[in-house]
């Protein structure tokens, strides 16, 4: 049985495993990760990656507006379309951005316009995963 003072060292010696479990980094690193693609990385320190993402993501949304990719409306009832939306809503300031400019309201009609939507959902999936990742490198449970 370990005496009060091994436990106390043990507690410690946990709480340093993850630096960042008690400020609020992490949750400013998620936040600004998913507001603008790369922003968690860059406030990281990481900017290499954080350029690097910003150009990929941002590339891609831009591609799928400019193919006629359709922004997905939650408000429709049907169930593809609350999917794509939350799928889209990753793409954080851009998806608020486009909803409010009406961008991509047109229906699609030909297969470069589906491929436009697709990329426009994937690009919002990707930045959910970059935004994660930089919590993550904020939290101290990933290397960098």
């Amino acid at each position: 049985m370990p005496t009060p003072a091994q436990q106390a060292q043990t507690r410690d010696q946990i709480a340093q495993r993850v630096p960042g479990e008690k400020s609020s980094l992490p949750a400013m690193v998620l936040v600004a990760g998913w507001l603008v693609p790369g922003a968690g990385h860059l406030i990281l320190g990481k900017w290499v990656r954080g350029v690097l993402l910003f150009a990929s993501i941002v590339t891609m949304y831009v591609l799928g507006l400019a193919l006629a990719g359709k922004i997905y409306n939650p408000s429709t009832g049907d169930i593809l379309d609350i999917l794509g939306s939350i799928a889209q809503l990753g793409n954080g300031l851009a998806y608020l951005l486009a909803r409010v400019m009406g961008w991509g309201t047109n229906p699609v009609l030909t297969t470069v316009a589906d491929y436009g939507s697709k990329a426009l959902l994937i690009a919002g999936l990707l930045n959910i995963i970059a935004a994660v990742d930089a919590h993550s490198l904020a939290n101290g449970r990933k290397a960098s």
